[in-house]
């Protein structure tokens, strides 16, 4: 259902600007852009597990919006569960880095445990990073198993921090291709 264009959105009355101002205050500051870039992967893979579902290759998904735990778990038909971390390749100043990569690790560590931000090798499943800053096609996702990512240099539990996504043979251009290679 689309909504009617002649009422506000509800983000437009809680803070007194309109939809022009607040998508204006985004595109002027580079950490809310970066997040909201991280939303429209999340929001663009959710679609691709729909419509997987639709089509019935995929049975069932669920997306988290919570702390500590990953993205997405997808059902598959023999009744596993696959857990999924969204990302974005890297980016400076807007711009795609290259070689293209993706960061995994989190936003922030404990003040215990400086090693808790980076992902334990148990934390997900499958990485789906959205290379729509380099592609422009913001729908474009490459997939990788945590078990074919490097351990961090320091902490063998842990995930390596940066990966180039066009090592061969671990970079899957289709989740179905990745999850036939699971």
């Amino acid at each position: 259902m689309q909504p009617n264009l002649s009422e506000q959105h509800a983000l437009e009355i809680t803070y007194g600007l309109s939809a022009f101002e607040l998508l204006d205050a985004i595109r002027r500051r580079f950490r809310l852009k970066t997040a909201l870039e991280g939303a429209v992967a999340e929001v663009h893979f959710g679609k691709k597990l729909a419509m997987a579902t639709k089509e019935g290759w995929l049975p069932a998904f669920r997306e988290h919006d919570s702390d500590g735990m990953h993205d997405f778990s997808i059902e598959m038909a023999d009744s596993s569960t696959v857990r999924i971390e969204v990302k974005t390749i890297r980016s400076s100043n807007g711009r795609p880095m290259l070689p293209i990569a993706v960061e995994l690790q989190k936003t922030r560590a404990s003040t215990v445990d400086a090693s808790s931000r980076f992902y334990g090798r148990d934390a997900f499943d499958l990485v789906a990073v959205n290379i729509g800053r380099a592609s422009g096609d913001w729908t474009d996702f490459r997939y990788c198993w945590v078990r074919d990512l490097p351990p961090h240099g320091k902490h063998p539990n842990k995930i390596q921090v940066m990966n180039r996504l066009e090592r061969d043979g671990i970079w899957y251009s289709a989740l179905a291709e990745a999850l036939a290679n699971r």
